[in-house]
């Protein structure tokens, strides 16, 4: 096995305007490609370094750099090819930050086509039904995604809307907090990797096992071709630590909910307990509710007007997609899935993507490391909620900043 960290392999790096492709291996100084759960299309950064005669103007009968006899303006398409890593992304902006007599360098901030495309596109349209199909009907008919290329979990619930001249990343964004997992709870996330778009239940994204197993403790090993650094952290950071506080305020555990029927006029009320409503599907052994316990008090207001025969061609008494079936549970679990956040650097692996999850065992600070080498506590199962895979002349490694929703080593199938 070939050391993770050594320096990067291009199979292919490559700039394209028009009819003219130039190859960008030997020129390249670093290729950062990034993945969230947060993000509906992918981004890359890319800095090159042009001693000029790479390019010849023929209008000018001059060879120059690329920046300037390509040139380079904004639109440029990127082909890339790093081992599983490949595809095209196309140039958002650029800048020159370096430019000498001898050489310039030339940085640009790359996108996804469909997240150019995004943009052009207003949806006025009208959708009917279960909201995970409708989603599948704005993307093939945005961009043309193949079928192959979309990864959606069906969603329990329907609802109708028209698109407001909303752009289809905006309008599947907000159908994300709206839609209740068939086998779950609300909340979902809308997303792409390299391996296309996806629509995926927190629930079910949790209930992966795990790609991969990393460790934390001691050095690192000398010698690049030691492959017994690969599953290694080379380094963390603890971002963001559970705060009882802030998810009170965010409405994690209580929440009072006012909504009000516009056809009859009556309000109902009630509130939300989370102790009430326990996840039965968790990333570490369980969660704690016994901080938060009290006697019927809140921390968050959320209030609603139903909608009730919005979208019918007639008289209909009916709820479109109740908002007391999905609105307190979904700011639970989105809140919980970000009270841990940490950030972690391990040797290159391509094979990750956003939504993966992967295994992170902590040394424990103890006299006795054989009979409890690791720490239970912060040991466990993580989701990726965001990723970049850094390739430069020296080294390659991916960064992954990594969420949870508990404590513990063991998650709510394996628990001890």
């Amino acid at each position: 096995m070939a050391n993770r960290s050594s320096s990067s392999i291009y199979e292919k790096l490559s700039i394209t305007k028009g009819d003219t492709e130039v190859n960008l291996i030997g020129k390249v100084v670093g290729f950062d490609y990034y993945e969230s759960l947060l993000s509906p299309n992918v981004t890359a950064t890319i800095g090159f370094i042009d001693t000029g005669s790479t390019l010849k103007d023929e209008s000018k009968n001059i060879f120059g750099t690329i920046y300037n006899t390509l040139p380079i303006t904004g639109g440029e398409e990127i082909k890339y090819k790093i081992g599983p890593l490949k595809g095209s992304l196309f140039n958002n902006a650029t800048i020159n930050p370096n430019q000498e007599s001898q050489r310039e360098s030339v940085v640009m901030s790359l996108i996804s086509k469909e997240g150019i495309e995004n943009y052009n596109i207003a949806n006025s349209k009208k959708y009917n039904g279960n909201i995970s199909d409708s989603v599948k009907k704005i993307l093939q008919s945005s961009f043309n995604v193949q079928e192959s290329n979309l990864d959606l979990d069906k969603t329990s619930n329907g609802y109708s809307f028209v698109g407001a001249n909303d752009n289809p990343f905006e309008l599947i964004t907000d159908l994300a907090s709206m839609s209740t997992y068939a086998e779950g709870n609300p909340g979902f996330f809308f997303y792409q990797t390299r391996e296309g778009f996806k629509y995926k239940a927190i629930d079910n994204l949790i209930k992966q096992e795990p790609k991969e197993t990393y460790y934390y403790y001691g050095a690192m090993r000398d010698g690049l071709e030691d492959d017994r650094n690969n599953n290694k952290i080379i380094s963390f950071s603890v971002q963001k630590n559970q705060n009882i506080v802030n998810a009170m305020k965010s409405g994690v555990y209580e929440t009072r909910n006012i909504f009000t029927n516009p056809l009859t006029l009556e309000v109902t009320e009630f509130i939300f307990k989370i102790e009430n409503n326990k996840l039965t599907t968790t990333l570490g052994r369980d969660i704690d509710y016994s901080p938060v316990k009290s006697n019927n008090y809140y921390s968050r207001t959320f209030s609603s007007m139903l909608d009730v025969g919005s979208f019918s061609s007639g008289i209909d008494v009916n709820l479109n997609n109740d908002p007391r079936e999905y609105l307190s549970k979904a700011a639970m679990r989105y809140n919980l899935l970000m009270s841990q956040k940490i950030d972690i650097m391990i040797p290159s692996n391509l094979n990750l993507v956003a939504g993966d999850i992967i295994k992170c065992e902590f040394e424990k600070l103890s006299d006795d490391k054989v009979i409890s080498p690791f720490d239970i506590n912060q040991s466990g199962n993580y989701l990726i909620l965001d990723l970049c895979h850094h390739f430069d002349t020296k080294r390659s490694f991916t960064s992954l900043t990594l969420v949870r929703d508990s404590f513990g080593a063991y998650t709510s199938k394996n628990k001890k």
